[in-house]
């Protein structure tokens, strides 16, 4: 198949999976159409069902050589979709406004240069991993690695990223993103009529009270680098004008560059609101989810990134910090030697997770270049 015939074949796998997004822990159908895309670029093998509906495609070279594993994220989001696009989403409230579609088809990408082009030594995984947005996927996905005895020695990963100038480079010096994680807060005090209401036992104060406290954490001095609590929810009792409430539920999102600090941060807020809690005589229930490191990512791997992305005459560029947001793939930088880096997707793009971003096209051949110049480099 011809490089421009290869690409056509990839631009519609794109756009069938753009039109058909799967959520966290649900991407069977996608699955399936990777199946059906692979299934003539005669991987030696294909395991199914990793991490959920995740798979882990190998090519093999005829010598003995390193492992490098390529991942790519392969679930949607819950936004309606407002791109216009004529392939878009068919399902409502559901959409591959982060580009994941594009990063399943610039990892297909691959699959046809290593059927086209072989390897002469070493071993390529193609890791199509699920449930990334919930930050479940990539652990899980260790974990089935190690059991198929396919646990790389180098792992990496790439993200469209919007605002910077179409096909180019972005690096971490070397955190890429951000820890984050969920902090759920439940309180329970005891309800009473609101004409009495000191017959019961209102968390409101106390509710008021933690979460001033939570927003002034990132104001303190006892954090080497950045941190951030966002407040996303609060509910105190229900909508029920004759009745005190009884009960309360805080939610936060917290943020750091630097796992230390996430810790830090973690206890202080658990500290704070725990303490507040007792004083108001209130029950407390503490916990977090969407858990997710600070991807801080291999030197070496960074400046081979760089060496090569400059031999193709790519700009690279260096962030001035790391983004703000998080990616589960941080779980394999804590294993092994690994690295996720930006591919620029246009200066003039909508930002991903917002209702009228779209993968551009013209990025997949970019992408595809740049991991098979790896792949050459990492198995030489």
């Amino acid at each position: 198949m011809s490089k421009l015939n290869a690409m056509d074949e990839l631009v519609r796998l794109r756009h069938e999976l753009h039109r058909n997004p799967e959520l966290s822990g649900n991407e069977r159908a996608t699955a399936k159409r990777l199946r059906f895309f692979l299934s003539r670029y005669q991987p030696h093998e294909l395991y199914s069902d990793v991490a959920g509906h995740g798979m882990a495609v190998v090519y093999r070279g005829k010598e003995p050589g390193p492992t490098v594993l390529f991942r790519c994220d392969m679930d949607a989001l819950p936004i309606n979709e407002q791109s216009g696009v004529p392939y878009s989403s068919n399902t409502p409230n559901v959409s591959h406004t982060c580009g994941h579609d594009g990063h399943m088809a610039i990892v297909s990408g691959l699959a046809v240069r290593l059927f086209n082009n072989p390897l002469s030594k070493g071993k390529v995984i193609l890791l199509y991993q699920p449930s990334e947005e919930n930050g479940t996927g990539a652990k899980a996905s260790i974990e089935k690695l190690r059991e198929l005895d396919l646990f790389p020695d180098y792992a990496i990963a790439i993200h469209n990223m919007p605002k910077y100038k179409l096909g180019s480079v972005i690096l971490g010096r070397y955190t890429f993103t951000a820890a984050s994680k969920g902090l759920i807060i439940k309180l329970q005090g005891r309800n009473s009529h609101a004409a009495f209401p000191e017959l019961g036992l209102n968390p409101a104060g106390a509710t008021a009270e933690i979460i001033q406290h939570l927003l002034s954490l990132s104001s303190t001095n006892i954090f080497k680098d950045f941190v951030l609590v966002t407040l996303i929810h609060v509910k105190v009792g229900d909508v029920a004008f004759g009745t005190s409430p009884g009960s309360a539920v805080i939610m936060a999102t917290l943020r750091a560059f630097d796992d230390s600090d996430m810790e830090k941060l973690s206890d202080a807020a658990i500290d704070n609101a725990v303490k507040i809690a007792l004083k108001h005589g209130l029950a407390i229930e503490t916990n977090f989810t969407d858990d997710f490191p600070a991807s801080v990512c291999n030197p070496e791997l960074t400046h081979t990134v760089e060496l090569l992305a400059r031999k193709n005459n790519r700009e690279v560029i260096y962030l001035e910090e790391p983004n703000r947001w998080s990616e589960d793939f941080a779980n394999f930088t804590s294993v092994c030697p690994s690295i996720i880096f930006g591919l620029g997707s246009g200066e003039n793009q909508p930002d991903i997770h917002t209702p009228n971003f779209d993968f551009p096209d013209e990025l997949i051949v970019d992408g595809v270049d740049l991991l098979e110049s790896l792949v050459r480099e990492l198995t030489a």
